[in-house]
């Protein structure tokens, strides 16, 4: 195989072995017809395999796991009862067998890491007047800009616009720092290590062992086209994510990284729909000329192997993320009014305007622990 290759003999046996079940699981997408994947799909959801009926004998799994999310749904829908959703059930799992071998680990990660962020919402008001760290003040002039322009100077929309904006930078930072990992897990695909210094101390010189691929997060096994050529990813979340003077240095480790294996590299934002404005395509193709850089669904189909890469994506967040919904305790309405009471107290207590009095709580103290001159 590919992977006997003398240049990735000194990587460790764990990457080895990472390398050789991501070949595996899509060899076995590439040989299966539809008819087999449904069924793993139809029994991992306790259907009657009477449904097989639907599909051609003749279709590969890779054309039906293929199919938009839509097309899936109308093609089972006519199969069960009016009134429920196992027609859309059906259809996420189809496309979740598609993309990963072990459906129910990866959607076992990502329910541990949403269920991990949703512990850390805030749930009173001192959550919000303060983050996690101690220097993280609810920021006084921001409040009342929300308060004058946003909210109308109604004191519940003001807080509960602000608890939003909370959560849904958590929740920004949470889907951010998953993409790799459930990228990396999809069938055909593997997780790049995170770095280590080598011998040598460096992050960005090639050591097999020890940093075998700097520059890249995502592995991916060769395509048809090019049987010999392992491609190697680059991801961020926008294309806004990098800076322009990071990529000169990225460009760098892309261009290395394909002299020394052979790869095809890319350089790949998740979100957006044009390279229009993308702050260091240049830097990186400056430095690597061939390396590809992609955007939204160019950089999802490479990612997946698939037009619907990015419905296979949102398919596997959208599973966990509705589990962990149905599974959390969290009430945000709840939280909002415990909230609202408080601020309303403090508010009473600063002499009735909400922005003034937390003002002063934010911006107020013991000028030794505000003045490096003092104390």
């Amino acid at each position: 195989m590919w992977y006997d290759q003398p240049v990735f003999k000194g990587l460790s046996d764990e990457l080895h072995e990472r390398i050789r079940r991501a070949q595996a699981e899509l060899t076995w997408l590439e040989n299966a017809s539809a008819v087999q994947l449904l069924g793993v799909a139809a029994d991992r959801l306790r259907v009657s395999q009477v449904v097989l009926e639907l599909v051609s004998d003749n279709e590969s799994a890779l054309d039906l796991g293929n199919r938009p999310h839509q097309e899936l749904v109308e093609l089972f829908d006519a199969f069960f009862p009016d009134g429920t959703t196992l027609a859309e059930d059906l259809a996420d799992e189809v496309q979740l067998c598609r993309a990963f071998g072990d459906p129910t680990v990866v959607l076992e990660l990502i329910k541990t890491r949403v269920s991990a962020a949703v512990s850390k919402f805030p749930r009173a008001a001192d959550d919000i007047k303060v983050g996690d760290n101690k220097g993280d003040v609810l920021d006084p002039f921001i409040l009342a800009a929300n308060f004058e322009i946003l909210s109308g100077q109604s004191l519940p929309q003001t807080i509960e616009s602000t608890i939003s904006h909370k959560i849904l930078m958590k929740i920004e930072d949470l889907v951010g720092n998953m993409h790799e990992v459930v990228l990396g897990a999809m069938r055909g695909n593997f997780k790049v290590p995170e770095p280590g210094r080598t011998p040598g101390g460096s992050k960005d010189a090639i050591q097999p062992a020890f940093n075998p691929f700097p520059g890249a997060d995502i592995g991916q096994v060769p395509v048809p086209s090019t049987p010999d050529a392992i491609r190697l990813f680059q991801c961020k979340n926008k294309t806004g994510s990098a800076k322009g003077g990071d990529g000169a240095r990225l460009g760098q480790q892309l261009r290395r990284l394909g002299e020394t294996y052979g790869a095809e590299t890319f350089y790949a934002a998740i979100v957006g729909n044009t390279l229009v404005g993308h702050r260091s395509k240049g830097a990186v193709l400056r430095e690597s000329p061939k390396t590809a850089v992609l955007v939204g669904e160019a950089a999802l189909a490479e990612l997946t192997r698939s037009d619907s890469g990015a419905e296979l994506l949102l398919r596997t967040y959208r599973r966990a993320f509705r589990a962990v919904g149905q599974e959390a305790s969290y009430d945000f309405q709840a939280t909002v009014a415990a909230t609202v009471s408080a601020f309303e107290a403090m508010a009473e207590d600063g002499g009735g305007d909400l922005v003034d009095a937390w003002l002063h709580q934010a911006m107020g103290g013991d000028r030794s622990a505000q003045d490096s001159r003092e104390g």
